[in-house]
């Protein structure tokens, strides 16, 4: 149902054989309606406007109190929030926020109106979340309940900002231990490997690059001089290009990987079985 405006008319002058006429126009019903009031030498513009008033008494009946749309913490991250957020995210990125958000938080709030949601039932939420989950969730919930609100906040649904104040939990569930790689392991692994992902899992490792960044490399950046290589794998676009050194070892692993293969293997570092690079494939 379309809200009911309040309207304050059109009142204009307009020439109909020879004299001018004041001309009003208003809205009935999303039509427009339009009405010659009188003759502007008999009557002023006050008085015409008083006229135009009358006329829209009953169209205006109700319109200034109109129906207001009640928001509850479901509706709000359905109608609003996940919408304009999706605009902003990842793909990825919005599977893992969005089950998250459903999970842990529209689940025990969902038809709960959210001028009516208070600090001290946020937190007890998180609280509770605290016992099952560990901090980095915690966290994110916490961060998560900050940005709802913000936004209800801009668009005027709430009057305040109840998760401010919000703070994650002293005690909440230890998270599981993490293996970490020794150095005995981590030469068995480069050892056990072959030229290709020698240097692969090495700059996954010592380097810390990402793995699908390797996907995005050419080999025109790969085999630059020594002190373009860490710029290689930042983003082009990026300004600040981080140049670092390129070690020894693994800049004669990488010559010895790109003689191995042929003159026409490619113009990418690693090559997809349908020959196009990991942006490419994004774009499509």
């Amino acid at each position: 149902m379309r809200r009911k405006r309040f309207q304050r008319g059109s009142l204009s002058p307009r020439k109909r054989n020879g004299k001018n006429y004041w001309y009003a126009q208003w809205r009935e019903d999303g039509k427009p309606k339009s009405k010659e009031i009188g003759l502007c030498s008999k009557m002023t513009r006050i008085v015409a406007e008083g006229i135009l008033t009358e006329i829209l008494q009953p169209v205006n009946e109700g319109a200034e109190n109109p129906e207001k749309i009640i928001w509850t913490f479901a509706k709000f991250c359905e109608v609003v929030y996940l919408p304009v957020c999706h605009q902003k995210w990842k793909a990825s990125t919005g599977m893992v926020e969005t089950n998250r958000l459903e999970v842990h938080l529209i689940r025990p709030l969902k038809e709960r109106v959210m001028q009516e949601i208070t600090r001290k039932e946020l937190q007890n939420l998180l609280d509770k979340e605290a016992r099952s989950c560990g901090r980095s969730m915690v966290d994110h919930l916490r961060f998560r309940l900050r940005s709802v609100f913000t936004l209800a906040m801009s668009e005027g649904v709430v009057d305040r900002n109840p998760a401010v104040a919000l703070f994650t939990p002293r005690h909440y569930q230890e998270g599981r231990s993490r293996r970490v790689l020794t150095s005995e392991e981590a030469v068995a692994m480069i050892g056990a490997l072959d030229l290709r992902e020698r240097v692969i899992a090495r700059l996954a490792t010592w380097e810390g690059m990402r793995p699908e960044r390797s996907w995005r490399c050419k080999w025109a950046t790969w085999m630059r001089t020594r002190s373009g290589f860490g710029g290689g794998f930042t983003k082009a676009i990026s300004t600040n290009r981080r140049q670092r050194d390129q070690p020894g070892g693994l800049h004669s692993q990488s010559v010895r990987w790109r003689c191995s293969m042929s003159g026409s293997s490619g113009y990418w570092v690693r090559r997809r079985r349908h020959g196009c690079s990991a942006r490419r494939k994004e774009r499509r």
